[in-house]
């Protein structure tokens, strides 16, 4: 998600926080509980969430849409008041007969003295949101815990699980709100030094469909750089739609409230459907930015891997092709986000392909390979109408943006990263990454 504060600014946060409280052994003891979380000595609580008495909610049939959002501000998005803006956008809607809104809540804070003084809440929250038009987060407190990680996967199955048996609905949507780094994992802790792998989200999302009794209807990602193949092609078996955003996601990220509205307008509508809707609304909010977010169909990465794997067959078995994939200046002139390695997938098949002669079988199945995505894979995706920060005009995200990114590293090759991940289990794709890393050496 959202651009980190400096390094020297969370520093002298940090400094002044420590100052005032001791060491950072005296904010946590190093013993911690059944999920290896940290146990907290006395310290201030954020006073972020207003003093609500903890009640249970209103009883209620089922509803059709079932939102929960898990929101770890324990870094600078909690300290730069996102996590607190998003929550309150959420209460200009509010959980309806329609549609239930629950949030996991934690975030660092400051007191607002000079000395920008670190608050930390003693654990996590659940917020039933309701509407309301205060600037105060008012929604009752349903739950709370010392469950204090937001970057353990544990925590995030709890949650989910406990919400899906207390709130009865035909669809639920998952959003985990964080910083994400694609293949690298999501929800980072800057207290418990901690994040969700993606293998570990895989883990969540599977004790999640356990309790439902089936699939998640959408898994979003308010969180920058996560919808990769590999990222998708782990959680396939977890939910039925995927939202997420092949680039970084601006600091207000998600705009809840027309999500929201969206949402209890149409509620009949399907995964894909309010996939579709969740885009739509994103990119009204953003369509002149370099925003980008898009929803896919967890049903058809089979069929992607099928025709993935005939591209890189098809290049593989020509050197002239090879050497082309291989290439600076395809690599270079490919797409790319704000983390480089991560490549729009359809350009750079469109680059690739523009570097051989028509009649080449990797431009066959490249072009097979692309119908697919847009076609089949793709729900919805939306680009903003800015050009890229760096390469400027001509690089068009509108234009040169598809909808799913994929990892092509430039000079260093993570395989003890990738190669863990299911994507590189099935497809062919680390087999392909090797051959242009030798290539590249020649």
């Amino acid at each position: 998600m959202k651009r980190p504060l400096t390094s020297s600014f969370l520093i002298t946060l940090l400094a002044a926080s420590f100052a005032a409280a001791g060491s950072f052994n005296d904010l946590y003891r190093s013993a911690a509980g059944a999920d290896g979380v940290p146990v907290p000595v006395a310290v201030p609580a954020a006073e972020a969430v207003a003093a609500v008495p903890s009640e249970e909610p209103a009883a209620a049939g089922e509803r059709e849409w079932l939102v929960l959002v898990f929101i770890s501000g324990v870094n600078d998005l909690g300290i730069l008041n996102f996590a607190n803006d998003d929550v309150n956008e959420m209460e200009r809607v509010g959980s309806t007969d329609k549609v239930a809104v629950v949030v996991e809540y934690n975030i660092l804070s400051t007191d607002g003295s000079a000395a920008n003084t670190l608050q930390f809440q003693r654990g996590a929250k659940t917020l039933h949101i309701q509407r309301d038009a205060d600037p105060a987060i008012t929604s009752p407190v349903i739950h709370e815990s010392n469950d204090l990680d937001m970057g353990s996967w544990r925590h995030l199955a709890k949650f989910a699980r406990r919400n899906i048996l207390r709130f009865p609905a035909k669809k639920v949507m998952l959003v985990v709100w964080n910083h994400g780094s694609g293949t690298l994992g999501i929800a980072n802790d800057d207290v418990a030094g901690s994040k969700i792998s993606v293998r570990d989200l895989g883990r969540a999302l599977g004790q999640i469909k356990a309790a439902r009794g089936g699939k998640l209807d959408i898994l979003a990602t308010d969180a920058c750089l996560m919808q990769m193949a590999g990222v998708a092609y782990e959680l396939k078996d977890h939910a039925d739609v995927i939202v997420g955003s092949e680039e970084i996601i601006a600091g207000p990220g998600y705009p809840y409230h027309t999500m929201l509205a969206a949402m209890n307008a149409s509620p009949a509508q399907d995964a894909a459907g309010m996939g579709r809707a969740v885009v739509a609304a994103y990119n009204g909010t953003y369509s002149s930015s370099r925003a980008t977010l898009s929803a896919l169909r967890t049903d058809r990465l089979g069929g992607f891997v099928q025709r993935l794997d005939a591209w890189t067959a098809a290049v593989l078995a020509d050197p002239a092709a090879l050497r082309a994939a291989a290439s600076d200046g395809v690599i270079n002139g490919t797409f790319y986000f704000r983390m480089p390695d991560s490549k729009d997938l359809v350009d750079y098949i469109d680059v690739v392909s523009d570097s051989l002669p028509a009649g080449s079988p990797a431009v066959a199945a490249g072009e097979a390979l692309k119908r697919y995505v847009k076609e089949d894979l793709i729900v919805a995706a939306a680009a903003g109408a800015a050009d890229h920060r760096i390469e400027g005009a001509g690089w068009s995200y509108a234009a040169r943006t598809h909808g799913l990114a994929v990892y092509v590293p430039f000079r260093i090759y993570d395989s003890a990263t990738y190669e863990s991940l299911a994507f590189a289990a099935d497809s062919r794709w680390d087999d392909f990454l090797r051959a242009l890393m030798a290539e590249r050496l020649k």
